[in-house]
């Protein structure tokens, strides 16, 4: 994977974890109408997430970091954090009470899943800077 400040122009490539299935469909047909994301994938499962994560190289993760897998998010999000440390991750959930859990996790970013779709674009733009910034 490249590096983020080493990436080519062009959207950033995101990959959505959550586990309801129209949070997800939502998410990825409200993000990628700003035309700087594209969406290369989504999991409702850890196991899955991982996959896609490794077969689509992409730049940043969305991830509930409550999933419901043995695992859940915030090891996912862990997991995530050490293996690939170059990719952003945005934690997206319905309770603030996970938010300091999921930064000290090693996400860049959180946003409430009550989110208009300028706020997301916006969330997901400001963890891929912050990320850019801490690798400089």
């Amino acid at each position: 994977m490249l590096h983020p400040s080493a990436r080519p122009e062009g959207p950033l490539r995101v990959v959505v974890v959550d586990a309801d299935e129209r949070v997800r469909a939502s998410l990825c047909g409200l993000i990628c109408i700003s035309g700087r994301i594209e969406i290369v994938g989504d999991a409702g499962q850890v196991g899955p997430a991982f996959d896609i994560v490794t077969a689509t190289a992409p730049d940043l993760v969305i991830v509930d970091p409550r999933l419901p897998d043995l695992e859940g998010g915030l090891a996912f999000i862990v997991r995530l954090r050490a293996r690939w440390p170059e990719v952003r991750i945005l934690a997206m959930s319905w309770s603030d009470a996970v938010e300091a859990a999921v930064l000290a996790g090693g996400a860049d970013g959180f946003v409430h899943k009550t989110y208009r779709p300028t706020a997301m674009v916006a969330a997901i733009e400001a963890a891929d800077r912050r990320a850019v910034e801490r690798s400089a």
